[in-house]
């Protein structure tokens, strides 16, 4: 079948209209239990996300995929809103995230796997909720986790990797991994490949961070999976100089068709809620900062335009 069509939430566009893509962000986050655990997963206030997102836009961002799933702080209708004042091209996400930040435990706890596979399957070909409501607007990515200290074999999250490989294999959309520290990358590849997805269709986030490792890297690489990396100015974590060691390595290592990047913002990340530097920041600052290293602009354009539209393309 050939990759034709990205998924927005104002509808399919061609590969070639996706642009500069931010493969992992997140502009809008309702107020709950992920807020309630860390404050800075707060991104509800309308203006000053879309003041961040024209911010994005005049640097000369066109794209960007926003990683809350729905039933985790999702916010479908500012997204729609958002995308159709600003001509930015959004995918939003369905699927799920850490159990933490589950606003109603009941809804995937108690759900059959079959139940959740087609509630994943609804948002990706009839269109996403809002709380109770169903839009026209679709979801274009399907998202999973694995979280920090837990198996992700386990009863509780099993299921849900269950329920997306059902969904992947089903509308051939592409799958987004979040990757919590020590995460077992290459077990979640291999479990997605015996469910019968390809490996280009995995979107393997945060490993950056999550295990910084590059011999690692490259193994994870070699089964074809993309890596999104979003330890950029993050530096409770690393220096931006690290960040690029890796860039460089795996591009010299002959895997710069499998790289993506991201910001993967907070609101201690986004100027328009009162940071020093915002989602425009690897167009304004962190690009230059690898040119400057040796990485040149047709290779940033690779994987920042062409590796997300082959990513993001089903």
């Amino acid at each position: 079948m050939n990759l034709i069509k990205i998924r927005t939430v104002k509808g399919d566009i061609e590969k070639k209209n996706l642009g500069w893509c931010h493969c992992h962000d997140h502009i809008f986050l309702a107020d709950g239990p992920s807020a309630q655990i860390n404050s800075a997963l707060r991104l509800d206030d309308y203006k000053k996300s879309e003041s961040e997102v024209f911010l994005f836009k005049k640097a000369g961002g066109n794209s960007f995929i926003d990683c809350q799933p729905g039933f985790f702080g999702r916010m479908a209708k500012s997204l729609v809103r958002v995308s159709k004042k600003t001509k930015i091209n959004i995918v939003a996400v369905t699927g799920f995230h850490k159990l933490e930040f589950l606003e109603d435990k009941t809804l995937f706890e108690n759900a059959a796997i079959d139940k959740l596979s087609q509630h994943f399957i609804d948002e990706i070909e009839k269109g996403m909720f809002e709380k109770e409501e169903r839009l026209n607007n679709k979801a274009g990515v399907i998202k999973c986790a694995q979280a920090a200290g837990l198996d992700w074999k386990c009863k509780a999250y099993l299921k849900l990797f269950d329920a997306v490989a059902n969904c992947a294999k089903e509308t051939i959309a592409p799958v987004i991994v979040h990757l919590d520290t020590d995460a077992d990358a290459i077990g979640l590849v291999e479990f997605f490949i015996n469910k019968g997805i390809e490996p280009k269709k995995l979107i393997l986030c945060h490993l950056d961070r999550a295990k910084y490792d590059f011999g690692y890297h490259e193994e994870v690489a070699s089964t074809g999976a993309y890596l999104e990396y979003d330890t950029i100015n993050r530096l409770k974590y690393h220096s931006n100089k690290k960040e690029i060691e890796l860039i460089d390595h795996m591009i010299e290592a002959g895997y710069k068709n499998n790289i993506l990047l991201g910001m993967d913002t907070t609101n201690k990340r986004l100027k328009s809620y009162g940071a020093d530097f915002g989602q425009d920041y690897i167009l304004t600052d962190f690009k230059y900062q690898m040119m400057k290293q040796g990485i040149d602009e047709k290779t940033i354009n690779i994987i920042m335009k062409d590796n997300a539209a082959e990513a993001l393309a089903f």
